[in-house]
């Protein structure tokens, strides 16, 4: 077994026992002298994990676990990059406050007239764009959401900022549609070219939604993994 096998194996024990509790890995150098290895190794190991949609590394802010993979519901969903071995980065566009659709609405279980944190952002595979996204969070069950955010980059480490910790995957919808202007112009493809549209919610406990998101996705990059627990 290779030396970044093992450091990535050992990434993914800490990530299932809950060591790294605010979601964000320690830095290059602690991991390397905790493994007893150089930084390269260590940088190798997160890298594939990056790449298998477990990390999250936000450059100039840290590593994060993936928001997806920190989710205990089952079935879980996964996906990963088609034909590709480069690390997925995020950029943040804007958050703000506002109020949503009547449909979202719907599903957050809000008034229409509610208040909801907004986050959108865009994905990109070095400089080509992947998907671009909006997800909501209601200011009155997730309040100060966009200072939680700050310094950290990941929605489960903002999250648990705000006191929630322990929330799960309700549904996850995955439809085909053409893109619409907008959407071709952002993903840089052809109007006729087919789009995957995902939308989920996550609930805590009583069944409360907290979370509402919507992602527009280039399906020539991507392929899904639907994994049942037997």
């Amino acid at each position: 077994m290779k030396r970044w096998e093992i450091v990535r194996a050992a990434i993914l024990n800490d990530i299932e026992a809950g060591t790294f509790e605010d979601g964000r890995l320690p830095g290059d150098l602690v991991l390397a002298e905790r493994f007893g290895v150089n930084r390269h190794t260590v940088r190798s190991a997160i890298k594939v994990l990056e790449c298998e949609g477990v990390l999250r590394v936000q450059h100039g802010v840290g590593t994060f676990i993936a928001d997806d993979f920190a989710l205990n519901g089952e079935p879980r969903i996964t996906y990963e990059l088609i034909g590709q071995n480069k690390p997925v980065r995020r950029e943040i566009l804007c958050i703000n406050e506002t109020s949503v659709e009547r449909d979202i609405a719907k599903h957050l279980e809000i008034a229409p007239a509610a208040l909801v944190t907004e986050v959108r952002s865009v994905s990109f595979i070095s400089d080509s764009p992947l998907a671009i996204g909006s997800t909501y969070f209601p200011v009155d069950r997730v309040p100060d959401f966009a200072v939680a955010f700050e310094g950290v980059g990941s929605f489960a480490a903002a999250l648990k900022r705000c006191g929630i910790a322990d929330y799960e995957r309700k549904w996850t919808r995955i439809t085909a549609r053409r893109p619409t202007p907008q959407e071709a112009q952002r993903l840089r493809i052809s109007s006729s070219s087919p789009v995957l549209f995902e939308t989920n919610i996550d609930v805590i406990p009583d069944g409360l939604p907290i979370k509402y998101s919507s992602r527009v996705i280039r399906s020539d990059r991507y392929e899904y993994l639907l994994e049942h627990n037997k």
